[in-house]
């Protein structure tokens, strides 16, 4: 059985090889375009994290006293 992390020639999953592997192959490095529509992506989804994390923050205060 082969652990998720060994290498064997080349692996299916691009995030399971070594950096040097990937850059060797000629792939390039991720650019700056990529990870700000990425955090853009996910912006509303985290601020609604916040926002009822928020919520239930200031209920709990308001419920202790």
């Amino acid at each position: 059985m082969m652990s998720r992390y060994t290498h064997a020639g080349s692996s299916a999953d691009p995030l399971q090889r070594p950096r040097a592997a990937a850059l060797a192959k000629g792939e390039r490095p991720i650019s700056s375009d990529v990870v700000l529509h990425g955090i853009r992506s996910i912006a509303p989804r985290l601020g609604l994290v916040f926002l009822i994390a928020g919520a239930l923050q200031l209920a709990m205060r308001l419920a202790g006293h």
